[in-house]
């Protein structure tokens, strides 16, 4: 017998999926912890990441980059957050918001986690020559612990442009490669790196699929939104063999005439969504062969800056921003109707998600008919081992109990 529970915990929306037997309940808990958004800055603000709790509804300012002119990425993996911003890799501990590790590294743009390391891709402008930067290598990665770095696909064997969007699934790195930084001589590639065999192939976008920005990878395809030279845009899917395709085959749509210059895109359901400058409501298109829809998605009100959906309940935290003071963030559902809506900082553009299990098989306990569902401390936080303080557990039944733990 299968059966989900949806309870709310303190105002926390919680799902837990149950299987009863003869012999018990195992049930696991996933709960959305808190959201960490990574804000660009401005001309009037600093580059800073903060973290937003859905419990208490607040939005607070972790670390501001004193030296950093941008950031460009973050992400939750590895019971830490890390943060890339200008050229340097942060990794902050989930509950106390400290750094635990730093690492130097020039160009960085997107994030990825695997199996113990963190994966960077790389592209930088160069001031003295007006193009791109050269790197010896576009793809590096480290240690996930310590940042210290581990190795690199050297740009004369592999990826050898600037890049930007990166997904690793199943021990393959895909990775978009636009060479952005040199205008007028803007690729279109899409690098697919097998991270266990050290295999790197790429396939071209074509002529119209030219510097891709976004990058998303379904268990099918992999899909990505394209600036072209800026004056249009395109979308490209592609089948391959690592994601169950016997060839590789690259489809690619142009969208003619408007730019998606680097607002945001995003899976929701079977359809990519994504933003045109100055278009309220976002295209869409099938994932499936890139049929366009006759509907936008979302309010017809805001340009979305950047998006991403919750692993949890599916909701979609969305950036609104003027590029110069303190921007909005808004939840939406899957339909696009909002939800509700915080405020955040300037430019906010990484979005993450740190997502807790909360009560695990071998955790459960039945008492008088009632199993623990939640461990929280006084801010509405989840409990980690190691934690002193009051800690409250809820239960099934709806009861809570707080116990205090001095060591």
């Amino acid at each position: 017998m299968m059966n989900v529970l949806i309870q709310k915990v303190c105002s926390l929306t919680i799902v837990i999926c149950c299987s009863v037997f003869s012999i018990g309940v195992h049930c696991q808990v996933e709960v959305l912890n808190s959201v960490w958004l990574l804000n660009e800055g401005g001309s009037l603000e600093t580059p800073s990441v903060g973290v937003y709790n859905p419990t208490e509804d607040t939005f607070v300012v972790v670390m501001e980059f004193e030296e950093a002119g941008f950031t460009t990425d973050v992400i939750v993996a590895d019971g830490a957050a890390f943060a890339a911003a200008d050229n340097r890799i942060y990794r902050f501990n989930l509950d106390t918001y400290e750094v635990e590790a730093s690492v130097e590294l020039e160009g960085v743009r997107n994030l990825a986690y695997y199996n113990g390391a963190i994966y960077a891709t790389r592209g930088e402008y160069d001031f003295e020559t007006g193009g791109s930067v050269e790197f010896d290598a576009y793809f590096i990665w480290f240690n996930s612990e310590t940042l210290i770095w581990e190795g690199e696909l050297p740009a004369a064997e592999g990826v050898g442009f600037d890049s930007e969007g990166l997904v690793v699934k199943n021990g393959v790195a895909y990775i978009a490669i636009n060479h952005a930084f040199t205008w007028g001589e803007e690729v279109g590639l899409l690098g697919v790196y097998d991270l266990e065999t050290g295999d790197y192939a790429e396939h071209d976008l074509g002529e119209n699929g030219k510097n891709p920005v976004h990058l998303k990878v379904t268990d099918n395809e992999v899909l990505l939104v394209n600036n072209t030279d800026w004056s249009a845009t395109s979308i490209s899917r592609v089948e391959l063999p690592s994601l169950g395709a016997s060839l590789a085959a690259v489809n690619t749509m142009t969208v003619a005439g408007v730019s998606s210059g680097c607002n945001a895109a995003s899976l929701i359901g079977d359809e990519l969504v994504f933003q045109i400058v100055n278009e309220a409501g976002m295209r869409r298109a099938s994932v499936f062969d890139l049929t366009p829809s006759s509907e936008m998605w979302g309010p017809a009100t805001d340009v979305y800056y950047s998006m991403e959906v919750s692993p949890v309940n599916g909701d979609v935290y969305a950036t609104v921003t003027n590029f110069v003071g303190d921007a909005e963030v808004q939840i939406l559902d899957a339909f696009g109707t909002l939800i509700s809506s915080f405020q955040a900082g300037a430019i906010p553009g990484g979005i993450a998600f740190d997502v807790r299990s909360v009560v695990g098989i071998s955790d459960l306990e039945v008492v008088d008919g009632s199993f623990l569902v939640g461990e929280y401390d006084l801010m509405g936080r989840v409990w980690s081992p190691g934690n002193r303080g009051v800690k409250l557990e809820r239960r099934s039944d709806g009861t809570t109990r707080a116990i205090y733990i001095a060591e």
